[in-house]
This record gives C-alpha cells, sequence and structure tokens, in this order.
C-alpha cells in the first residue's frame, strides 16, 4: 500500500504507510518484543481526523489499534495489517489555577502534564514513568504516589469526549451518559477514542523523598519494615521499592552498579518539618540503608527519579501487575526466593495502595480492586532474542505463583490476552456491567486492541442512550 492508495476524507494529520519515510520509527511501541506492521499510520491532529480515521475503519473493514503513549506493555498501541490511530501529535493542556481543573489532549505525556500544572502548584495523581501518556493509564484505572491522598487518576476525571465506533463526538460526565462515565474510569479503550480528559487537580508543591539502598543481605528485612510501616503510615506517606540488579543511576553507590539489591523511595507530602519522624523506621531502623538520599525535592523532580533506559526502544519487555490485600511474610518471602533465583534481567517493584483509593473518592468507577494495599510488579526486560524463554519463564512463574493470594491483575500491567485474565482484573460483577455497555457502545468490537471486553450477545442491552 502507499500514501497515494488511501483517501481519508476530511483527514489533515498526516499518513504513513509501508516504504514511506518514518513508517518504521512510527510503528514502534515501547517494547522491542511487539513487532507489527500496520497498513497505515494516522497521526491525528484532532477530534475531525479521528472521526475521519474512524469513518475509514468502518467502510474499509480494517483493524483499528489506538495510540496515546505507545507506552502499553502488550503492545495495543499497533496492529498488523490495520489502522494506527496515533494521538501523539494532540497535546493541548489548558490549566486553570483558580478552578484547580486541567482539560488535555491525549497525546500528552505525564512529564508533559506534570510540568505544565507544576507551574502552579497544581498536580494530579500519576504513573512515576513520565515518558507513559496520560490516556491509556487514566482509562486503566491509574495508579501513582498520591493515589494514598487523593485517589486514583480516574477518580479525578471529571469528564471524558470522546468520539465512539459510529462516529458520534460526545461528552461523558456525571450528568451526561454516566454509564459510560462509569465505564471509563478503568474499563480502558473498550468505548471509544477520548479526545479530551476533564481532570481535577490537588496543591502540591514539592515532596521529601529520596532512595534509601540496601545491599541484597537486607532485602528481606527492609522490605519486612517498609511493609508494617506503610500499614501505620499516614496517606501523605507512600513507597515504591524495588528489588533488582542496579543499573548505574546516581543514587546507587558504584560497587552496587549491575550487582542485586533492593531500593526503597518513600515519599511524604505532608508538612516538611513532620518528614524526619514519619520517615525515621525506613531511614533508621532495624535495616539500616547504606545510601541514604531522601531530601526535599520539587515534584517534577521526584518523578524522574527512576527514568526510562536510555535504549529504551530496543529493550524487550515482559512485566504484570498483580494486586494484593496482604503482603505476608510467606508471600514476601515467596516473591524474594524467586528474585534469588531469577537471572539478572528478572525484577520486583512493589507499590503502597491503600488510603483514599479504598475510599473511592468518586464514588464507584469500573476500578474493581480498591481493598488492595500493595501493587507488585513482576518484571523481565532484556535485549537479543524478543521471545527468549531465559527471560519470559521466570517471570511467568512469577506472576503464576501468586494467584492463590492475589486479588487480580492491574489491567495496565497485563500482557497476557487471555479473557479469564481480563475478567479477574474486573471481577465477574463489574465484567458483566462493563459487557453490556460494550454491547451498546461498540457492538462490533471495533476497539478490541486492548484489554477487550467483547459484547454481550444481541438483546442483553443497557439502555445508557
Amino acid at each position: 500500500m502507499t500514501t497515494a492508495a488511501v483517501t481519508l476524507p476530511g483527514f489533515r494529520g498526516r499518513i504513513l504507510t509501508p516504504g514511506t519515510p518514518g513508517y518504521d520509527r512510527a510503528r514502534r511501541v515501547r517494547n522491542a518484543r511487539v513487532d507489527r506492521r500496520p497498513a497505515l499510520i494516522a497521526r491525528c491532529a484532532d477530534v475531525d481526523d479521528v472521526i475521519a480515521v474512524l469513518a475509514h475503519a468502518r467502510t474499509s473493514g480494517l483493524p483499528v489499534a489506538v495510540r496515546g503513549g505507545g507506552a502499553n506493555v502488550a503492545g495495543w498501541g499497533t496492529c498488523d495489517d490495520g489502522i494506527v490511530l496515533d494521538l501523539g501529535a494532540m497535546k493541548r493542556l489548558d490549566v486553570d489555577p483558580l478552578s484547580r481543573t486541567a482539560v488535555a489532549e491525549p497525546g500528552l505525556t505525564w512529564g508533559e502534564f506534570d510540568a505544565a500544572t507544576q507551574e502552579f502548584g497544581l498536580a494530579v495523581p500519576g504513573p512515576r514513568n513520565t515518558d507513559v501518556g496520560i490516556a491509556g493509564h487514566t482509562l486503566g484505572g491509574g495508579v501513582g504516589d498520591l493515589s494514598r491522598q487523593y485517589g486514583l487518576t480516574s477518580d479525578n476525571v471529571t469528564f471524558f469526549e470522546l468520539v465512539t465506533a459510529d462516529g458520534r463526538h460526545l461528552r461523558a460526565d456525571a450528568e451526561h451518559h454516566p454509564d459510560l462515565f462509569w465505564a471509563l474510569r478503568g474499563g480502558g479503550g473498550n468505548y471509544g477514542v477520548v479526545t479530551r480528559f476533564g481532570f481535577r487537580l490537588h496543591p502540591v508543591r514539592g515532596v521529601v523523598a529520596g532512595a534509601l539502598v540496601h545491599p541484597a543481605s537486607q532485602t528481606r528485612t527492609a522490605l519486612r519494615t517498609a511493609r508494617d510501616w506503610l500499614a501505620r503510615a499516614p496517606d501523605a506517606a507512600s513507597l515504591v521499592a524495588v528489588a533488582w540488579t542496579a543499573p548505574p543511576l546516581p543514587f546507587v553507590p558504584e560497587h552496587l552498579h549491575f550487582e542485586r539489591c533492593a531500593v526503597l523511595i518513600p515519599s511524604w507530602f505532608g508538612p516538611p518539618e513532620q518528614a524526619d519522624e514519619v520517615l525515621a523506621p525506613l531511614r533508621y531502623g532495624a535495616a539500616r540503608p547504606i545510601a541514604d538520599g531522601v531530601t526535599e525535592l520539587p515534584y517534577a523532580a521526584y518523578q524522574r527519579l527512576l527514568p526510562s533506559p536510555p535504549d529504551f526502544a530496543r529493550q524487550h519487555v515482559y512485566n504484570r501487575g498483580e494486586l494484593l490485600t496482604e503482603l505476608t511474610d510467606a508471600t514476601l518471602d515467596g516473591i524474594l526466593g524467586h528474585w534469588e533465583s531469577a537471572g539478572p534481567n528478572f525484577s520486583v517493584v512493589l507499590g503502597a495502595l491503600g488510603g483514599a483509593i479504598s475510599r473511592a473518592p468518586a464514588g464507584p468507577t469500573a476500578f474493581t480492586h480498591r481493598g488492595a494495599q500493595w501493587f507488585v510488579e513482576i518484571c523481565a526486560q532484556w535485549y537479543g532474542t524478543a521471545d527468549s524463554g531465559e527471560h519470559l519463564e521466570p517471570a511467568r512463574t512469577g506472576w503464576q505463583a501468586l494467584q492463590d493470594v492475589a486479588d487480580g491483575p492491574y489491567v495496565n500491567l497485563l500482557p497476557d490476552p487471555e479473557p479469564q485474565w481480563v475478567r479477574a482484573a474486573y471481577g465477574d460483577a463489574t465484567y458483566a456491567r462493563l459487557a453490556g455497555l460494550k454491547d451498546v457502545w461498540d457492538p462490533d468490537n471495533l476497539f478490541r486492541f486492548n484489554a477487550n471486553i467483547p459484547p454481550l450477545a444481541a438483546g442483553a442491552k443497557e439502555t445508557d442512550r
């Protein structure tokens, strides 16, 4: 197919097809394991372009993959022999510091979003990787270090504007299409192409945070201390912990570069003068860190503590997140035992949940497992052969070993597309409601390159319209 063979009436953006300059770069997502060749990449400039692309998909019968930031581990932002609807150029962001609100387009990354909102000392809960796009993260629920205070990213959405499978451009909020509004807050990209997000912002100027580095021999003690600390910590405190083979980051002592170790990164968003008291059990407790980088930081600087690898475009990734209500000694020992026996490309990330997430500050949404207190990410990252069993097997057996204690997987980190895992991410009742709404809004399953919820059989209709 050539560019000349493609006609999209009303389309003003850029079209890339096989053989055109930039096609090979544009078809890639942020996981080198995913190597797909779409027939057409449509880089949209505005909502009219989105409508034009979907019209072309309906008339041509081509499948559509929707791409925001392109960071989804399963590679849903591309497809073979179909259309990639690329939203990456749609980056408008309007911040109103008086009402503490923002209206954002889906091509923004969290780094871009945070830089703009921080000019006014405002933020919304977002991920720890600034290269992640706002769209997919928000639609899948969205977890971040501010979530213990302010809820999930999706809890802070006030409205969505989207284009539906039949080409309508509409608004979903608490008053307009409330069932669809419910579904979009956690149900992923199953219901349309979101072209604008309305966010509620919160005052966040800075944070007391930093890396506490422990040698491998102290990992169990350090993580048990962190678990016990979090159970008593105020909502303004949060934590991420990593057991890994350490890259040469500035906060890692040189003698631990490329060695196994554990890093705790606690954060305190409350009054800075209280930080020493709140964080003392982690800094001066049973497992004293060999490096302590805790300091007062601007929020945007904190978000960059764990950057993407410099050559992430070549990196193969398999990572899956599980949500746990409890992190018992037995569970923690099992996770760390697996880490110790796996190769150097295997890592474990534990993230703090609870607080406002459990209280559902925005009311009911499609994010189900609000009782979870911990997020556990099992991760393999490597170079070389894409489907290396040496690297994939430890990661797959790692999350499989958690199934007896996990509430369910986290839909934003679900590389396994089998229907049973999508259902587990939502639970039976929420899944059934989402499937009913899919039957209304996308009965032909046009939006299926995602953690897919197929429509119900005809007749099991919702009445949201």
